[in-house]
């Protein structure tokens, strides 16, 4: 990692928090950028020298702020909050990476932070002591010792960390100490702020032999982050959708947009995909709320690092999905044999074949075996794809601009779809077989026979 000519001293390695604001959109309503807040992703790194002093060191965060002016005093107005404190709060380990990667991006706050260029960051920490009735973090790695943040010693004991000010006034990262003395979100855009924690300095061992956190931390603005990010909305009255199926795809040596991650939304509609190599990707996404199979968005050329706002799913399918079953047999040739099969269901979407996601209690992954319904000579199984019956809308994303997303006509046959099923194994290891599709409608005997399995 780079890093500019202030740092000094052992470092703490690790990815301590990332702080994602959601980018609001000016429209409000659509996907992609054109939006007058921008995203910061907060990190802590380097490897700790003392982490055989100190295997665990856990802190408790209950909020995270910037201000526009390095001399900005902690009472004074225009501070920004780049955590939700009704969220918090937030107990991690600063010596353990697994704790501190990509799931924080999801703590941050939905108000977007106004672009700008920032020159004071404080991050606050939950009192050992706090008054009756505060929010504490559940569950608390630091209860055996009463408090809240606590050091584990190479005996594998804890002890209480205790605070300076860090609770009241926030520990300050003032502009002398970031890279350039300041940092800068563009508008629509992500930014990554690097946090250098120096625990080994932070910690210090008083002579009664308790153990006080006094922080020494730089910050520095590096790459944009290697994620993607949205929300996901019912097109027509705005309300997010959750459990929506996300997949990120890209197209393989055939030209077949292929799922290579996936995820659902959550409660208020978000998602997001990380850590992500460098490059553009797809973004596909469907739902089945209740009975009703919402039509798929497809969204082109979304490149990591991006904030893509509001993506509408198409409420033209408002009826039950489309079933899709069929048997799978695989065999050497003379003598069954067991194979792994993946299925997939393919839509043409702007000239290109993506991967819709399946809906519901679909089994797009089976493992054929010996049967009394096989065929001789082979081992089968069945399987189920749920699929919205309708055609998808599709937009190409633009940075700075809102996608414009096509609306797909009415539903009604036929609805077109290939289903693909692959075998690693076989001498022909992906298969093609066409089906059309009405709502609610079951389509059986989209068989696939593979042969020459290993």
């Amino acid at each position: 990692m780079k890093r500019g000519n202030f740092w000094f001293g052992s470092k703490l390695a690790l990815l301590f928090l990332l702080l994602v604001i959601l980018a609001v959109s000016c429209g409000g309503d659509g996907g992609g950028g054109g939006s007058s807040t921008g995203t910061v992703n907060t990190s802590i790194s380097d490897p700790p020298t003392c982490q055989a002093t100190f295997p665990h060191v856990w802190v408790t965060i209950t909020r995270v702020r910037v201000h526009t002016s390095g001399n900005a005093g902690e009472s004074d107005n225009g501070w920004i909050d780049l955590l939700d404190p009704a969220k918090g709060p937030w107990q991690i380990d600063l010596m353990n990476l697994s704790q501190t990667d990509c799931l924080l991006t999801q703590l941050g706050s939905k108000s977007g932070i106004p672009a700008g260029q920032y020159q004071q960051i404080r991050l606050y920490l939950l009192s050992n002591n706090p008054p009756a009735n505060t929010a504490s973090p559940n569950p608390n790695n630091c209860a055996e010792v009463n408090g809240f943040n606590c050091v584990v010693t190479s005996d594998n004991v804890k002890h209480i960390l205790e605070l300076s000010s860090e609770a009241q006034t926030g520990i300050k990262i003032p502009s002398g100490q970031i890279a350039g003395g300041k940092f800068v979100v563009p508008a629509g855009k992500e930014v990554d702020l690097n946090i250098d924690f120096d625990a080994c300095s932070s910690i210090v061992q008083q002579s009664s032999g308790q153990f006080r956190l006094k922080p020494v931390l730089h910050a520095a603005e590096v790459s944009l982050s290697n994620l993607i990010r949205g929300t996901v909305i019912d097109s027509v009255n705005k309300t997010p959708i959750s459990g929506a199926v996300v997949f990120l795809e890209q197209p393989d040596s055939d030209a077949v947009d292929r799922m290579i991650m996936q995820t659902l939304s959550k409660s208020d509609g978000t998602f997001i995909f990380c850590p992500l190599p460098s490059g553009s990707f797809d973004v596909v996404v469907d739902a089945l709320v209740g009975n009703t199979a919402y039509s798929a968005t497809v969204t082109f050329g979304v490149p990591s690092g991006t904030a893509m706002g509001n993506i509408p799913l198409i409420t033209l399918t408002k009826d039950t999905p489309a079933q899709i079953t069929g048997q799978i047999t695989t065999t050497t040739g003379s003598a069954a044999t067991q194979a792994d099969i993946s299925l997939s269901a393919l839509q043409l979407a702007g000239g290109t074949l993506v991967t819709i996601p399946p809906l519901g209690s679909s089994t797009p992954n089976v493992t054929t075996q010996a049967g009394a319904g096989c065929p001789a000579s082979t081992d089968c199984a069945g399987y189920t794809l749920f699929v919205p019956a309708s055609n998808p809308s599709v937009g190409t994303f633009v940075v700075g601009q809102l996608t414009n997303y096509s609306v797909p006509p009415a539903p009604g046959p036929p609805i077109g779809y290939s289903v693909n099923a692959q075998a690693a194994e076989c001498s022909s290891p992906s298969l093609i077989d066409a089906v059309t599709v009405q709502p609610g409608g079951t389509y059986n005997d989209v068989d696939f026979a593979f042969t020459g399995c290993q």
